[in-house]
């Protein structure tokens, strides 16, 4: 069953989406495509829209429940930020500062933030509106926000955003910044909606990564007499839809190596190493192949390739070829520590979240992107502002499945733009 299926009608979205490969009237792209003979299309699109707006704001205004109400805001010296979640974010505080690394002292994990960035007075500081380039001060509030969304820290934000002058949106993305080099909490909103998604969508198509439902699709579709493809081309990781949602959540384009804390929890389950795929992108000077035209490995990086990964069903196998020779599993355990064989990612079949064997990693992350925009959109509610989910949900929804077409979406202008929390003037809508 999809994530929080009994509240977004995924069906009604996957009824819509049909798999072909290498579609040869969309520049050979692999994915998942539009149907052309559902002629409600147009409805049922924007009635999964609705429906996944409405979960949210249901699920965002149940959970702020759960927290104080605040009747008046923090002075600027209050420190609102604890030492236990000072301690608890350290780990990705360091890291994001450039900080981090496996030697780090108890001293560097208890005081990654120091008392002044514990405080509001660091927050108005930061977000003052003005025109200037979103320089390092600005940054490291938005990864400081990120990290504190991410950690479900939403106390500490809540009375940040009490403060009048503490304007959390200014944090959202670069455009209003001249060499901002991607940065914002727009990342964190879209690396958590795509891989949100998309991972749910494939989840309910089955013949794209169980060999058994394939099989059977395979068989229904032969006695229907509809074309079929080759049976190892129906894998949802041929896909331009995860081949993109894995290079929004894993990395990007452009930028130092750190201030981007928005991948880090992708990173981590997806078992991918920064810098590990390449992209398309007007910095760049050479011409990459398009996601969706070429296997995942197709967009790995020269220095990546046959690089051996070792996963967590690695461990077990190379436990039992060292206990083979003769010795304890204690000393076998030493063997793998000396030799530094780790798993990389959270995932017991690597580069395959929706394996079978991968079902509760993938549970606990789906969870967690559910989780981040919940929270996402507690702050926007906080702050005294809304974000237009429909329009983000319907952005995602063509920027993985491809749906831009203009006969497809029209143009709404944005009324109350400016309590918009991502500034938007205009939306797009599936044509009713």
């Amino acid at each position: 069953m999809a994530h929080q299926a009994h509240t977004i009608p995924w069906q009604t979205l996957v009824d819509n989406l049909k798999f072909k490969f290498c579609n040869p009237r969309n520049r050979g792209i692999t994915n998942l495509h539009l149907r052309n003979t559902k002629p409600s299309q147009d409805k049922e699109l924007q009635f999964f829209v609705n429906g996944f707006n409405r979960a949210l704001s249901s699920y965002s205004a149940t959970e702020r429940k759960k927290y104080d109400t605040i009747n008046s805001p923090p002075e600027l010296d209050d420190r609102v930020i604890s030492e236990d979640a000072v301690k608890k974010m350290a780990v990705t505080v360091l890291r994001y500062k450039g900080e981090h690394d496996s030697t780090c002292s108890k001293d560097s994990l208890d005081n990654a933030l120091s008392l002044y960035e514990c405080t509001v007075e660091h927050f108005v500081s930061a977000t003052y509106p003005g025109e200037s380039d979103m320089g390092d001060d600005i940054r490291e509030a938005c990864e400081q926000t990120k990290t504190m969304l991410m950690y479900g820290e939403m106390g500490s934000l809540f009375r940040l955003a009490a403060h009048p002058s503490v304007y959390f949106y200014r944090l959202w993305d670069e455009e209003m910044y001249a060499n901002a080099q991607g940065f914002g909490l727009s990342k964190l909103k879209d690396s958590v909606l795509q891989a949100y998604i998309c991972l749910n969508v494939m989840f309910l198509k089955p013949e794209l990564y169980d060999p058994v439902s394939r099989q059977s699709y395979l068989r229904a579709e032969a006695t229907a007499k509809r074309t079929t493809f080759q049976p190892d081309h129906y894998d949802y990781r041929l896909t331009a839809a995860y081949q993109r949602m894995l290079l929004c959540c894993t990395g990007i384009p452009y930028a130092p190596d750190h201030y981007e804390a928005h991948t880090y929890p992708h990173r981590q389950f997806f078992g991918i190493q920064r810098g590990m795929f390449h992209f398309n992108s007007p910095y760049i000077g050479q011409k990459r192949s398009l996601p969706g035209t070429v296997p995942l490995s197709g967009l790995v990086e020269d220095q990546f390739l046959n690089v051996y990964t070792p996963s967590k069903a690695d461990i077990p196998i190379v436990l039992a070829l060292i206990k083979a020779k003769g010795l304890p599993t204690e000393l076998a355990l030493e063997v793998l520590d000396m030799a530094n064989y780790k798993p990389v990612g959270r995932l017991f079949i690597r580069d395959d979240p929706l394996h079978a064997a991968n079902s509760d990693e993938l549970k606990r992350y789906l969870s967690f992107c559910w989780s981040v925009l919940v929270r996402i959109d507690m702050l926007v509610k906080e702050s005294g502002k809304w974000l237009d989910w429909e329009a983000e949900v319907a952005d995602a929804m063509c920027i993985l499945f491809e749906m831009d077409g203009p006969s497809r979406r029209k143009v709404q202008e944005v009324v109350n733009s400016d309590t918009e929390f991502s500034r938007r003037t205009r939306r797009f809508v599936f044509s009713m």
